[in-house]
């Protein structure tokens, strides 16, 4: 007879010894049988792991997924003069639901929120349990009305809640659904009133934020929207805004923004060191897009930094198909075949935060496993 030696070890180092394991053997590790199903149900609120990137793309019905796990050099061990990009594809999967055409999102943590931007349907799943459900739409739902919908978690409440926002000017008020709950709630725009969202929205500081454009005064700025509180708030972009190409991103728990300066042929990155303090804005990167290929090609509309390491290199996305790494150390940026086959017009990527959060947590009961 086997024996299981993780009933004999205290929960405590359990949770060490698993929490030291790759996404990828985490998976793996919880489908060798049901004890060891039910030992990581256990301990899963209290194993972190590293963000990964996901790459979903869509070809009518279903959507598909990729998800690559990006490695970090540990500061005690690393090379900081030597820092290569390490990779690792772990899996591709879809989900087979009803929606069909372009589909939109964000995560929250573990968790992806899903919408469809042509058709009704909107969805939350955890793509390492491999589960999702459906939410309802808001009861005063007006067909083909342009949405935006934002995903994020409190860090005070740990709730997981949906932000829909009507997003032409002047489309109030808003709705939240707090996971859970099963009813959308209105919430009135206040500082955000009367002005028009644009992109996807980026969690930071336990706030979720929108480009925003005021038709009124004809002006670009931030919106960020509390999830514990659900209030709107508004502060500035770095100066000059321009005309608004530029994309949102957090990099070490800062507020950053993007844009590629065809006149200087570079790509520069603004971070916003003291959160909500417009003064904070810093340009903390300026690339020259000069070492690229010259197959990759220029006038990048859209440039979006997906991960800051801990010696300086950074990982981006242009016009949401072409991974580039750049090293800091080099001053230099290349192309990293890590997309392999991306369609701009088919799909883009995000960061996340795996675990095995199961989606039955929340009390849904139509959660479907693919």
């Amino acid at each position: 007879m086997e024996v299981d030696y993780f009933t004999y070890i205290p929960s405590e180092i359990t949770t060490d010894i698993l929490s030291r394991l790759s996404i990828r053997s985490l998976a793996i590790s919880k489908s060798v049988c049901k004890s060891w199903r039910d030992l990581f149900d256990f301990v899963k609120s209290k194993i972190k792991t590293p963000p990964v990137l996901v790459r979903f793309h869509w070809e009518n019905n279903p959507t598909r997924f990729k998800i690559i796990e990006i490695e970090d050099e540990d500061e005690d061990e690393a090379d900081l003069q030597s820092h290569d990009l390490h990779y690792h594809p772990l899996t591709d999967l879809e989900i087979p639901y009803g929606s069909t055409g372009p589909m939109a999102g964000n995560s929250a943590n573990a968790l992806l929120l899903l919408y469809s931007l042509s058709m009704k349907g909107i969805y939350i799943c955890n793509l390492i349990t491999r589960e999702y459900t459906e939410l309802s739409y808001p009861d005063d739902y007006i067909p083909n009305q342009v949405l935006r919908l934002g995903f994020g978690v409190s860090k005070i409440s740990e709730q997981y809640k949906v932000v829909w926002i009507n997003a032409d000017a002047g489309s109030d008020p808003h709705c939240v659904y707090t996971l859970g709950t099963g009813t959308w709630r209105r919430v009135e725009p206040g500082a955000a009133s009367g002005v028009m969202f644009c992109g996807q929205p980026i969690l930071c500081n336990d706030n979720l934020h929108w480009k925003v454009y005021d038709p009124r005064n004809s002006i670009w700025s931030l919106c960020g929207f509390d999830i514990e509180t659900e209030c709107f708030s508004i502060f500035s972009f770095p100066t000059p805004m321009g005309d608004g190409w530029w994309n949102l991103s957090v990099l070490r728990d800062c507020l950053c923004s993007s844009h590629y300066n065809e006149f200087q042929d570079e790509i520069v990155i603004w971070m916003m060191k003291e959160y909500q303090v417009d003064e904070s804005w810093t340009i903390e990167y300026k690339m020259s897009t000069t070492s690229l290929d010259s197959s990759v090609g220029r006038n990048y509309i859209s440039v979006e930094a997906l991960k800051l390491f801990k010696d300086g290199d950074v990982l981006m996305l242009l016009d949401h198909s072409i991974a580039v790494y750049y090293s800091n150390n080099t001053r230099t940026l290349q192309q990293v075949n890590m997309l392999k086959e991306a369609d701009p017009m088919k799909g883009y990527a995000l960061i996340f935060n795996p675990s095995l959060l199961s989606l039955k947590s929340f009390g849904f009961e139509n959660v479907i496993s693919f």
